[in-house]
């Protein structure tokens, strides 16, 4: 009766080892996965906090954007905008990979799920701003480089104008002084006073006392002739009591004119003379 009393403690015993060994090893199990959960978990917590932060950073780089586009700044703009969009896709491969390591985790936390959602939703936002931004600023880029080229053509056409306006003023100028130069050839008189031998000597009259009418201008003897505006000509002082014009003028053109001493001058009535004037004197 005793051995047999013990051999039942003792199987009893047995059993009831068997399981606490059990349920020592479900413990584990079960504290090994509530620790893995609670790293999942925290690892995803961190994971929606960076992407928060950059969504942040998002913000403020928007109002950046605005600022120097408004500025006329726009390779600033375009730089900032690729530099948001680098970081927009980098954080969506970041949620992608979060919903794959809690899909595979068997993770139903409706707090986490509903985070995600709302995080990628204000990036697909972001994403599709940022992608309307750059088209707006490339068709503003477009525009600028028109208008760049029509005020580089504008320039072009300016300074076509002032050189034909350089180049019409110094034909102008040259023109100017031709005429001045003509003018004073038109309105030169070339006169001289002299005794007959003097002018004879001079090739200013012949041997009988008369000019030549018929010699060219470049045949007269200028360099012994006083040059005078005929416009301006008015009186010639003859000193002398004899004379006689040797040149053809109209006689309603000029007159000679005695002073109180009987000495001749020539009055010139009008300035519509010849261009040369020979008088001789005696």
């Amino acid at each position: 009766m005793v051995s047999t009393l013990l051999a039942a403690v003792m199987g009893s015993c047995m059993v009831s080892s068997s399981k606490y060994e059990a349920m020592q090893a479900e413990r584990d199990s079960l504290a090994i996965v509530a620790s893995t959960a609670t790293t999942d978990y925290e690892s995803s917590l961190k994971t929606l906090n960076e992407i928060e932060e950059a969504l942040s950073t998002i913000r403020e780089a928007e109002n950046i954007i605005m600022m120097e586009n408004q500025e006329g700044n726009t390779n600033y703009a375009v730089a900032q905008i690729e530099a948001i969009d680098r970081t927009i896709q980098q954080n969506k491969a970041k949620i992608e990979e979060l919903e794959k390591q809690l899909a595979e985790s068997g993770s139903k936390s409706k707090q986490l799920s509903a985070t995600i959602n709302r995080l990628k939703g204000e990036l697909n936002e972001k994403d599709t701003y940022i992608n309307n931004l750059r088209e707006e600023l490339n068709a503003s880029q477009a525009q600028v480089a028109v208008l760049t080229g029509r005020v580089e053509d504008l320039n072009k056409n300016v300074e076509d104008l002032n050189e034909n306006i350089s180049n019409l003023n110094a034909q102008s100028a040259e023109q100017q002084a031709t005429i001045q130069l003509q003018d004073v050839a038109l309105n030169t008189v070339y006169y001289i006073v002299a005794p007959i031998a003097t002018l004879e000597d001079l090739g200013l009259a012949n041997k009988g006392g008369l000019f030549s009418s018929d010699k060219a201008a470049t045949d007269i003897n200028k360099n012994a002739m006083i040059a005078a505006d005929k416009r301006d000509l008015r009186i010639i002082p003859l000193n002398t009591k004899k004379a006689s014009i040797l040149t053809n003028h109209p006689e309603s053109s000029y007159q000679l004119t005695k002073g109180d001493d009987q000495m001749l001058s020539l009055e010139i009535v009008d300035q519509e003379i010849s261009n040369y004037l020979i008088i001789s004197i005696k």
